[in-house]
């Protein structure tokens, strides 16, 4: 499957032979239930100096969408990954040209809105396409679409990080040990202890995303009183980290902003497994209060200074892992168009819900 004509062949054999007899057929960041953390040191605010880095990076995202309809959803998960070296190092699975990652594991998952027991192997088979989760469950459509898209890019996202093991420093796009929050018990812990096999200090998550999470300040709550007294900032008057970060930087800097670190945070994922958690505030502009606000998780307490040696888009992220973002979603984007156009030609008709996700596919 190394490129487009192969993809279209398979997704054009998923359809034909299995989505139009199984049944008739949204992209979603689901919100962190974060785990606590304990602080490491009393002074959480620290500037640092940007650590050169020796040998390749490489940077892995993903992006996940579904289709719904009266008869069930269909789900896609793509993976990209970017290097210094090589901007479109590889994707999953390979089209237009982009180096296939040849995972060997399914990118699209069928929930039926009828009761089903899996794809019947006698009828047909595909190692792209699965029906049941991990714990051997059938996927139903009466899960939400968020169930069964989490699912399948845990699983591609850890057997993409075991594939570069190895190779170079690895940046994964969100925390290392997501919580999983719409998985159930037995499948969180299948695929956390795969990734405990997996990771190492060559590791580290970057989470972007920080106006839901909490972790920060619920973290230093404890501490409210002496952060109070000496950084002029109360964590327990925000709800976000990301607010809090922006007036912990406001209340104690003046231009030329400096790039800035709060942490560490020291967090356990699993027994036995603990985390450096560090908050990289990284200005986007010297003398104009615009900052890139990043949570980094690693193994080890230098990656803060690691990543923040990179180059940053105008938006504030690594440009290697901008790249990984932009190849997944522009990927999960034209296969989600190709199956939706190809059910509707052979007569399948989608959900409301469906056709507004196509609509709005970014």
């Amino acid at each position: 499957m190394s490129n487009t004509y192969e993809l279209t062949v398979i997704l054009d054999e998923v359809i034909q032979k299995y989505i139009r007899e199984y049944f008739n057929v949204y992209s979603v960041d689901p919100s962190l239930v974060e785990s606590p953390a304990t602080l490491a040191s009393n002074d959480i605010l620290t500037e640092i100096t940007p650590r050169k880095l020796n040998g390749e990076v490489f940077a892995v995202d993903s992006s996940s969408r579904s289709l719904t309809s009266a008869g069930g959803i269909i789900s896609i998960v793509t993976l990209g990954v970017s290097s210094l070296s090589k901007p479109l190092y590889g994707a999953y699975p390979g089209l237009f040209g982009i180096s296939n990652l040849d995972l060997n594991k399914p990118f699209i998952a069928l929930a039926s809105s009828s009761f089903s027991k899996g794809i019947n192997a006698y009828l047909y088979s595909s190692k792209y396409v699965t029906t049941v989760s991990l714990d051997g469950a059938p996927f139903q459509s009466t899960t939400e679409p968020e169930r069964i898209e989490t699912e399948l890019r845990a699983i591609l996202e850890t057997e993409a990080l075991k594939k570069l093991k190895n190779k170079g420093l690895i940046i994964v796009d969100g925390p290392l040990f997501p919580s999983y929050t719409f998985l159930p018990e037995k499948v969180k812990k299948n695929i956390i202890k795969e990734r405990v096999k997996v990771l190492d200090q060559n590791y580290i998550g970057v989470v972007k995303r920080l106006d839901k999470s909490d972790l920060l300040v619920r973290s230093l709550s404890s501490k409210a009183t002496e952060i109070l007294a000496k950084y002029k900032v109360d964590p327990r008057g925000f709800i976000s980290d990301e607010a809090f970060l922006f007036q912990l930087v406001r209340f104690n800097y003046t231009p030329p902003y400096p790039t800035l670190s709060v942490g560490p945070l020291i967090k356990e994922v699993t027994e036995g497994v603990k985390i450096y958690v560090n908050y990289l505030i990284y200005p986007i502009h010297k003398y104009i209060p615009k900052f890139s606000l990043l949570r980094i998780e690693s193994f080890t307490r230098d990656a803060i200074e690691r990543i923040s040696s990179l180059k940053f888009t105008l938006d504030g992220i690594p440009i290697v892992l901008a790249l990984a973002d932009k190849t997944a979603k522009e990927l999960s984007s034209g296969i989600l168009r190709y199956i939706a156009f190809s059910l509707e030609r052979i007569g399948l008709q989608e959900s409301f819900r469906g056709k507004f996700e196509v609509l709005n596919v970014v």
